[in-house]
């Protein structure tokens, strides 16, 4: 016969297997990578949700602070400012004041009508040791209608106020109707506060403001 041979050979079972290894080698490795790579994103999307919160609930006191009024004298039980301090360990449970934020979108103050008490509380939380949650409540000081209850974070394990007056002497409490602070607002406020995110990481918060002193009859 006149055939012609091939001069053409197979794999062998040893390059088969060495092909396989490698393959599955370099599918590991690209696995790995996009599994950290999903992680690092979460953990970063975790961390930033944290950090914007964080950063929102400072200056949401801070401008609350800085439209703080103490009005005329004669309403003493309406015109006040007040921080409470737990004794152990201390932190602000309970800060207190008249403020003009609460009739935003008006055009100035021009009376009572136009401010409300602006009310920042921790209530512990019972599902976790150490957090706690922290609300907003407003209640305009001419309505009769209940407080406006907000609840601003659900994982607050710190909120410290520390108030420092015009002669720079610091305390860590203030009551406006008190005879030491008769009638006057704080001249500095500092505020730091912290919380954990979703993964258990703390993430601490600091600022400070000049709520301006100001009356009204």
């Amino acid at each position: 016969m006149g055939g012609r041979s091939l001069n053409c050979r197979g794999f062998t079972l040893i390059e088969l297997l060495l092909a396989v290894g490698l393959s599955a080698l370099m599918v590991g490795v690209v696995m790995g990578t996009y599994v950290a790579i999903r992680r690092g994103v979460a953990e970063s999307l975790v961390s930033h949700e944290a950090e914007v919160e964080g950063v929102m609930i400072v200056n949401q006191i801070m401008l609350d602070l800085e439209a703080a009024y103490l009005g005329n004298p004669a309403f003493p039980e309406r015109f006040f400012f007040e921080g409470k301090v737990s004794e152990v360990p201390w932190q602000t449970t309970r800060l207190s004041f008249a403020s003009a934020r609460a009739g935003e979108g008006r055009e100035g103050v021009k009376g009572i009508a136009d401010l409300g008490r602006i009310t920042y509380r921790l209530k512990p939380l019972e599902e976790g040791r150490g957090r706690f949650l922290m609300y907003r409540d407003l209640t305009p000081l001419l309505s009769r209608y209940p407080a406006k209850k907000e609840l601003i974070s659900d994982r607050i394990t710190l909120f410290r106020v520390v108030y420092e007056d015009g002669n720079h002497r610091v305390s860590r409490q203030w009551d406006s109707r008190a005879q030491q602070w008769r009638d006057r607002l704080p001249a500095l406020v500092r505020i730091e506060v912290a919380l954990v995110d979703s993964k258990g990481k703390r993430h601490t918060f600091r600022g400070e403001t000049h709520p301006v002193q100001d009356w009204m009859e």
